[in-house]
């Protein structure tokens, strides 16, 4: 009698084991449908239309520099006592210095300088080497704030020619949904389509 109860109830253990194992299953099930319905929505920069006279000289364009938060995904909110936060259920499409760099290359050949832009590893007079310092929404302003130090240097011998830094800022009327990222690439427009004019006068 006692090996029947004892088999009893280690049968309806593993009954019970099964049931607790298939509801984890469900509830993971759902959770991961709510993770998806919840997922960030994704934006991308924009090349600015730009003119530029013509240049003889052949550029390069490295991915720019950024520090953390600006080196990732996250639309950055920066508080008025510097502390540092993002804005919800947006995101970049990826980070800011890789859509960048691409955006710069754009911007070259929007401004009739495509035959100047070295891509792929090919070699150039001149790189142009970017910093991104502010790439934020400043929350005390309600303002998206555009900064970069921008740096020509010549490719044989590594010597600075030049360096500007370049600085635009566009209201944002919520800091929340589609705004902030269209305001960012409102200023971002501004800063290319003087920045390339402003390398390619120096390159001649």
């Amino acid at each position: 009698m006692a090996k029947k109860a004892s088999g009893a109830r280690a049968k309806q253990g593993r009954r019970k084991q099964a049931s607790l194992s298939a509801l984890a299953a469900v509830v993971a099930l759902g959770l991961s449908g709510c993770a998806n319905l919840s997922s960030p929505e994704r934006f991308d920069l924009r090349a600015a239309p730009a003119r530029a006279r013509p240049s003889a000289a052949t550029f390069v364009v490295p991915t720019p520099t950024a520090y953390q938060p600006l080196d990732s995904e996250l639309i950055v909110v920066r508080g008025a006592d510097e502390s540092l936060s993002r804005v919800p259920g947006v995101e970049w499409a990826d980070r800011p210095p890789a859509l960048l760099q691409a955006r710069i290359i754009q911007t070259f050949e929007n401004a009739g300088l495509a035959r100047q832009v070295a891509v792929g590893g090919g070699s150039a007079q001149y790189a142009l080497r970017v910093d991104l310092r502010r790439f934020d929404i400043d929350a005390a302003s309600h303002s998206a704030m555009v900064e970069m130090t921008a740096r020509l240097v010549a490719e044989n011998g590594g010597r600075t020619v030049a360096a500007k830094i370049f600085s635009a800022s566009e209201p944002v009327d919520e800091i929340a949904g589609a705004a902030p990222p269209m305001a960012l690439n409102r200023a971002l427009a501004d800063v290319l389509a003087r920045m390339i004019p402003w390398a390619a006068s120096l390159g001649r």
